[in-house]
Parts: structure tokens; sequence; C-alpha cells
């Protein structure tokens, strides 16, 4: 895992909160099916939806929804080509979503720069839709990472397998380490999260640990870094479970980043395995989502949607 919190700028906040992040702590977890699907029913409910391909070194979502080569992508943005993101949206068969297909032309990109980076999120303030889906790469790199917090809602997707929990709960604590660490960059702990640097003296591994850091050798940041974890809200969404052991996963890593990091983790719904979205990754038949009616991960991704929209409401009623 790269250091969380040195070496590159961070680039965080600013977009409006309908803007959605959709995080993997690994591969494999058929995060950008349940992307696909949940821009699929966003659509369905008449919402104007753009789903963007945030994987800057392995873009794929325009493969997904039957595009061989985009004709636009984000390298026009960055390569300042186009003005605005919302030059290079592209329709899809999909009602009423919109994709931003991801870059792939210099290989250099996958790992842009602050002022790159910084390029990318003034664009997606100003993309007019009611909701902007970022399907991000796997991993926690630190560019995934700054994408991720830089949107106010933040998805993980995992499935129950054991190596896929305990990535997902290392994505969420390397989220969490960078985080905190903006709190700290203008103070003498500003490499409190540095592995190379703190030689034999371990990094602080639980939310305990980590104040009584600041407690002691950053204190004038203490406020801060306590609003930071308590503003750090993170939803998960468990996909390919099986029984009723696996349904209840996402309550148990929402137990366990409540205990160890002070993290306000919601599970957000769990998507049952059947074939129905395998099947329909495999051909990449872009008319055939959503004809089967009957497909219980489709219906749990339609209610995960719905709930979306909801809360999405109440926020706005609140406001």
């Amino acid at each position: 895992m790269e250091p969380v919190g040195v070496g590159q700028q961070s680039v965080i906040g600013g977009l409006s909160t309908q803007t959605c992040a959709i995080a993997g702590g690994k591969g494999g977890v058929g995060k950008s099916l349940v992307s696909v699907s949940l821009a699929y029913w966003l659509g369905r409910l008449k919402k104007d939806v753009v789903l963007m391909d945030g994987d800057l070194g392995g873009a794929n979502l325009h493969t997904m929804l039957g595009m061989r080569i985009p004709k636009r992508n984000l390298d026009d943005f960055i390569l300042k080509r186009v003005d605005s993101l919302e030059d290079i949206l592209l329709p899809t068969s999909m009602s009423n979503v919109r994709l931003l297909a991801g870059g792939s032309e210099i290989p250099a990109l996958a790992n842009p720069n602050f002022a790159q980076k910084s390029r990318i999120l003034r664009g997606m303030k100003r993309i007019s839709a009611d909701m902007l889906l970022v399907d991000l790469g796997a991993g926690a790199s630190l560019n995934t990472l700054d994408l991720f917090l830089a949107c106010p809602r933040k998805i993980v997707v995992m499935t129950p397998q054991p190596t896929s929990i305990q990535n997902a709960y290392g994505f969420i604590k390397s989220a969490f380490f960078r985080n905190v660490s903006r709190s700290l960059r203008q103070t003498p702990l500003k490499g409190l999260f540095d592995v190379s640097a703190r030689a034999d003296d371990p990094i602080p591994q639980s939310v305990e640990e980590v104040l009584q850091e600041v407690s002691v050798g950053a204190p004038e940041a203490l406020e801060d870094v306590r609003a930071s974890i308590e503003d750090l809200r993170i939803e998960l969404i468990v996909n390919m479970a099986r029984d009723a052991k696996e349904f209840r996963v996402g309550e148990m890593i929402r137990e366990v980043c409540m205990k160890f990091l002070g993290l306000q983790v919601h599970a957000l719904g769990t998507v049952p395995y059947d074939r129905t979205l395998e099947n329909w990754a495999k051909t990449m038949d872009k008319g055939s989502l959503g004809k089967d009616s009957g497909s219980e991960a489709l219906r749990a991704v339609y209610e995960i949607a719905y709930d979306i929209i909801g809360s999405e409401d109440r926020q706005r009623r609140a406001a």
C-alpha cells in the first residue's frame, strides 16, 4: 500500500451532493456491474444520469455498454481539446443515461498530476445531471482515494469472500488515513501515516491511536481531525451473496469500522448472486440488461437505487 497522506497533494471537496463514488477494495467484486445496474435503474426512475468511468488506468465501461471505441473520452478533456466534460458525454442504450468514457490514449494520464486532478474535479462540478455516478478503479491508489473522498456520497462494493472483506476494510482504512492526513498537512505530524518516514515506529491502526498521537504531537489540529472522522460517511453494497450469513456481512463490516476507526458506515444493500448480471457481462449485450424481470440481483439493485433517490430527496427537503 502506498504511504497515505504524503507524496501527492490531495484534491478534495466541492462536488454536488448528487455525485456518488463507487469503489472497491479489489477487482472481481462486480463493482462496474453494480455501477451500470444502478445507472440503469436511476434512469428508469426518470433521473438524468451521467455514468463516469473513473478508472484512470483501465477504462472499460464503454465496452460493457457495447461501445468498441468511444468517439470522445476523458483524455480529450484533460489534454484541453474540449472545454467541458459536457462536450464528451456519450449517449447509451439505457434510458436517461449518458457515459463519460475514461481515457486510454496516453499512459501517463493514468496517474494525473495535481493540476490535472483539479481540472477533472472542476469539470465534474459543472456537469448538469440529476446524478453523477463515478465508477472508480479497483484498489487504493492515491488518485482513487482522492476521487472517492471528493464525492459527497461514497459507496464501497464488496463480496462476502474473506479476501474481499479484508480488502474492503483495507480500502476504508486507507480512505480514513487519507482523510485525516489533510488535517495534519501543516503540523509536525504530516508524516503520521508515512511508513517509510516512521522507521520502526508503527503507524497508528485505530481511531484511539490516531487521536492519542495527535493530542500529543499536534494538539492544535485535534478538533479538525475529530471533525474529519465524524464527517466521513461510507456506504456498503455487498454483491453476490448466496445465503443468510453472507447477507449479514455488511453489518459486520459496519461494526468493525465503528469499533476500530470510529467511522459511520451504512450497509446500503445486498445483491444476491444470480446469473443474470453474470451472463450480461459475458455477452456485453447492451440491450439485454433489465429484460429479465425475475432477476433477484436486478431487483435488489432497483431497491438500492430507489433508496438513493429517497435519501437525496430527504436531504433537499432538509436543506
